[in-house]
């Protein structure tokens, strides 16, 4: 085996290395030098990026894998130079989004079984509504009463609004403040309050509300924050809760509990059937960790999983980036945006793990705004339009100019965004054949 020039008889790692990085075994900080071959890179020190930079030559030199690997992980990467490439395989794509107008100045919409394009609005007045947007038939169902906040002070500019989430056959619905700490479960046959949800107030401006509806066992659950630190599930309908567990705080002073778990919930994404979560949470100093965990599990076999669980798993370390988009392929692949480990160094792209191992299975570049999957196509709500994007090859199939959605309705095989006066809707080409 022939001696690299790292100073090791080994096997090549990926990429080469600048000369300042081999010479310093302690150096991890470094520049990836996009190579234009999808996201392959070689890495510099920041001093060379910047002769790069100018277009001058920098020697670059193979590498073990023992010396590329102490580069690798997410936090030290410092920037990212050159352009990464992104495979085009243009397919057939109809564009065609329908337009249909509101019945309510609508602030949040939610997607429902119910044979068709059918939705559950919520208007500036607290009132929801379940919406034919087929039909255009429309049926107040109750009216929510989440208390204001007016103190609420901006951080990093996330605004307090209204969220609302339901649950698929559209029975309850929970309206929260995200990026506040308050919210309600709703009997929509009632009219009633079924539980009053609280997310505390340590930190709550950081993130929206974490919240998510599902069925288990046949029963309609909430699945909602209680604390910054503590997560649970609760019966829509009755308000039990289903994950009583003490203690999960300590004051000044006393010692830890056992479960103690130092990580601000954030967003919740629910993979298809329900079977795992996402959850887009952070720590101190702030770090962005996605965290992913079997949540039949934690209400049949333990109610600690969500903190500490062997179905929990951490997928990235990310300085100062949270509140990114995420969804999930199918039940068992979870995707996040962003290629890096510091918000002041991420590259457009998506990172795809598997959630029983957490483990990265792959990563492309190009995608970039609101993420949305069919188990087909990865969508993008691109601000300039909708990108598709295979998954399994990381090529660019398509493009809807001009809409951007913001739901998904799996049922009715549609993406969907409010603009205005009217409800936007674009089929997606898995969507099921609509009914004669």
């Amino acid at each position: 085996m022939d001696l690299l020039p790292c100073g090791h008889a080994a096997y090549a790692g990926p990429g080469r290395m600048c000369r300042h990085l081999l010479a310093d075994a302690e150096r991890h900080r470094h520049v990836r030098l996009l190579t234009g071959r999808g996201i392959e890179y070689d890495r510099c020190c920041r001093d060379c990026a910047k002769d790069a930079d100018q277009g001058e030559r920098v020697d670059l030199l193979a590498a073990c894998e023992g010396c590329t690997g102490r580069c690798e992980a997410d936090w030290s990467i410092i920037g990212w130079q050159g352009t990464p490439g992104i495979g085009r395989r243009p397919e057939p794509c109809d564009t065609t989004v329908r337009d249909t107008p509101l019945p309510a100045d609508v602030v949040d919409f939610a997607p429902v079984d119910g044979g068709g394009s059918t939705w559950l609005l919520l208007d500036r007045d607290g009132r929801i509504g379940r919406f034919d947007a087929d039909s255009g038939d429309w049926t107040v169902l109750a009216a929510s009463s989440v208390p204001e906040e007016p103190d609420h002070d901006p951080w990093a500019g996330h605004e307090l609004r209204r969220r609302l989430h339901a649950d698929a056959g559209g029975r309850f619905a929970a309206v929260v403040n995200d990026f506040g700490h308050h919210g309600q479960v709703l009997d929509l046959r009632s009219g009633a309050v079924t539980l009053v949800l609280d997310g505390g107030d340590e930190r709550p401006d950081t993130v929206p509300f974490s919240a998510a509806m599902f069925e288990y066992r046949g029963r309609a659950l909430v699945m909602h924050r209680t604390a910054w630190n503590r997560l649970d599930v609760s019966d829509a309908a009755t308000g039990e809760l289903l994950t009583s567990r003490q203690p999960t705080s300590y004051t000044h002073g006393r010692p830890r509990p056992g479960h103690y778990l130092d990580y601000f919930h954030g967003a919740l994404y629910l993979s298809p059937t329900g079977r795992h979560v996402l959850d887009d949470g952070w720590v101190w100093h702030p770090i962005g960790i996605p965290h992913v965990w079997d949540v039949h599990r934690w209400l049949d076999d333990n109610v600690w999983e969500s903190e500490d669980g062997p179905s929990l798993h951490p997928l990235a370390q990310r300085a100062y980036h949270w509140n990114n988009p995420m969804c999930w392929l199918d039940d068992q692949r979870p995707v996040i945006a962003g290629l890096g480990g510091d918000d002041e160094a991420m590259l457009a792209g998506v990172r795809v793990f598997d959630a029983d191992t957490g483990s990265e299975t792959t990563a492309f570049a190009g995608p970039t705004g609101a993420l949305f999957a069919d188990g087909l196509r990865l969508y993008a709500a691109a601000a300039h339009g909708l990108q598709v994007w295979d998954p399994a090859t990381g090529e660019h199939t398509g493009t809807v100019p001009g809409f951007v959605p913001t739901r998904h309705h799996r049922g009715a095989g549609e993406l969907a965004c409010t603009d205005g006066p009217v409800l936007r809707r674009w089929r997606t080409p898995s969507a099921p054949t609509p009914a004669s």
